[in-house]
């Protein structure tokens, strides 16, 4: 008999539970929809795959009311038709006639485990994907219908406007425009520059969730009216923006394994690796500088590798100081000789020599490139007519020191680079200490990321946790006040269970964003606080209920 009852319950609740589940989660999703609508990041073809996306993560919030809700309304069925009373007398305890409440529940908590650690963090991702994929027909279907597009700090009107189908790179897209009008708003929102151009283009470039613009006006005329100056250039190209797509950078979108290991790791987490490259591009001439010190150190001598030129550079009877090298004490002038292969071609003794880092074609990464400055060099030919007096070049670019890099930055850990950084940070001295107050800013800069980082993957592990354990409190105290106030109305009794339920939701976001400032002890206080009053609640009530 009891089996019989286990499977007609177990379905009833599976069917009201399935039906609710659909009709809460598609409101949900449209609500998530809003975001991105309002600040025009989606067009009429994202808005459906959008909402359709939104649907798997709308489920974490979805499914424990509407467990709650089909719990109260199968069992208060059977409660008012006298069905629980009648299994009760003919001796089937409270114990079971709960039991497909509690096995649905089991169920649906280890489902939604699952779902918030694997799925949930992948539909975020395609979510993203999705507004950074639209980005381009919003932006033309919003210049065509006579309003400006903001793309960062850009606001861009145009008469014309049309995608540009021969672009093949699926990174990009480029959009043409004529008779273009942009104003450029600054970080305090004010009106910075003014670009009037023939025509203009607008490349948008998907970097994993980031979406970039690049704009460039072609015959444009600039003005700058905090400066009162009006120019004319006939190709202008702005710096590049990030498009703001309202996604964080955050842990909430790793999967259970990348969490635990950012967790592990701090260093991994995508804030801190930005930070590391930022990192990387200041301190990478410093270190190229300090080994180039070192080389020069030991001997007075040293090799600087032309990237451009193919040319290398030998240095003589030079140390570190000043703004870059100056003579090997007690020599007063220290030369360069500059060779072609094996040849020597031409000699320069000066005074002192700045050495300033250089950045790559793209600056996107960390380099050791070096420029030369002579001071005042006194120069002589070394090949062909004798002692013949040579024009040097004002500066030498593109040098790196002829040894091996085993202290380059990229190549470094974070640990190891944090290192090297401390050691650039505590120089006093020229032409180091020159690097030293930007090495301080970023290693703190580091460090705060690196807690920030910790704190939220940790946030993120517990809330994984806290939050499935609602659905299976929901469903079996929807049940147990569904008998215990049997003469009630069905949403009455709902709405009893659907209080705590919302106060659950809140405390788990409260705990989290407690854990979040570093308060682990008080935040997972917070956190499981609502789970446990919906436990605390079935104790009590289920107590009351079998006295009675």
């Amino acid at each position: 008999m009891p089996w019989i009852l286990f499977r007609h319950f177990l379905a009833e609740l599976t069917k009201v539970l399935l039906l609710t589940t659909v009709i809460i989660v598609v409101v949900v999703a449209f609500g998530a929809v809003i975001k991105p609508l309002t600040g025009n990041l989606l067009g009429p073809g994202g808005i459906l795959k959008y909402i359709f996306l939104a649907m798997v993560p709308m489920l974490q919030y979805a499914l424990p009311f509407s467990a709650g809700f089909a719990a109260t309304i199968v069992t208060h069925r059977f409660a008012s038709d006298n069905e629980v009373q009648a299994m009760s007398v003919s001796g089937i305890s409270y114990f079971v006639i709960l039991l497909p409440q509690a096995f649905l529940g089991i169920v649906l908590t280890i489902f939604m485990f699952f779902l918030v650690q694997t799925a949930i963090p992948r539909f975020l991702g395609l979510m993203s994907d999705v507004i950074t994929n639209d980005a381009a027909q919003v932006f033309v279907s919003t210049i065509r219908s006579g309003e400006s597009f903001r793309a960062g700090n850009f606001m861009i009107f145009a008469d014309r406007i049309a995608m540009d189908d021969s672009v093949t790179d699926p990174s990009m897209q480029r959009i043409r425009m004529e008779g273009v009008a942009a104003i450029e708003i600054d970080a305090a929102g004010k009106l910075g520059t003014e670009f009037v151009a023939r025509s203009g283009s607008a490349d948008l470039y998907t970097e994993q969730s980031d979406l970039i613009v690049k704009v460039a006006f072609r015959d444009a005329t600039i003005l700058r009216p905090g400066e009162s100056t009006v120019a004319f250039m006939s190709l202008v190209e702005p710096m590049p923006t990030l498009i703001d797509v309202g996604w964080e950078r955050s842990p909430k979108y790793l999967p259970w394994s990348e969490l635990l290991g950012v967790v592990g790791d701090p260093s991994k987490g995508s804030m801190v690796v930005i930070e590391r490259m930022r990192l990387e591009k200041a301190i990478a001439p410093a270190l190229a500088i300090e080994q180039l010190g070192a080389e020069l150190a030991k001997s007075g001598s040293a090799l600087l590798i032309g990237s451009e030129s193919n040319r290398v550079y030998e240095i003589h009877d030079a140390i570190l100081g000043g703004n870059g090298l100056i003579p090997l004490p007690p020599a007063k002038r220290f030369t360069v000789i500059e060779f072609d292969g094996q040849n020597a071609l031409r000699e320069a003794s000066t005074v002192s020599a700045g050495l300033t880092g250089t950045a790559n074609s793209d600056g996107a990464t960390a380099t050791s490139l070096l420029d030369l400055v002579l001071t005042e060099p006194r120069t002589r030919a070394l090949h062909g007519e004798a002692d013949r007096v040579v024009r040097w070049p004002p500066r030498i670019v593109g040098l790196s020191p002829d040894i091996k890099l085993e202290k380059n930055s990229s190549t470094l850990s974070v640990k190891e680079l944090m290192e090297a950084a401390r050691r650039i940070a505590a120089q006093t001295t020229p032409p180091l200490n020159a690097y030293a107050s930007v090495a301080k800013e970023l290693i703190a800069s580091i460090e705060n990321k690196k807690s920030e980082t910790f704190y939220e993957a940790l946030s993120h592990v517990w809330m994984r946790f806290a939050q499935p354990m609602s659905v299976l409190f929901m469903l079996v105290l929807g049940g147990i006040l569904a008998i215990w106030r049997r003469h009630s109305l069905p949403l009455t009794i709902f709405l009893l269970a659907f209080v705590p339920a919302i106060a659950n939701v809140l405390l788990i976001a409260s705990g989290q964003s407690i854990l979040r400032s570093s308060k682990v002890g008080f935040g997972l206080t917070v956190m499981w606080l609502g789970n446990a009053v919906l436990l605390a609640l079935i104790l009590s009530i289920g107590r009351r209920m079998a006295r009675r």
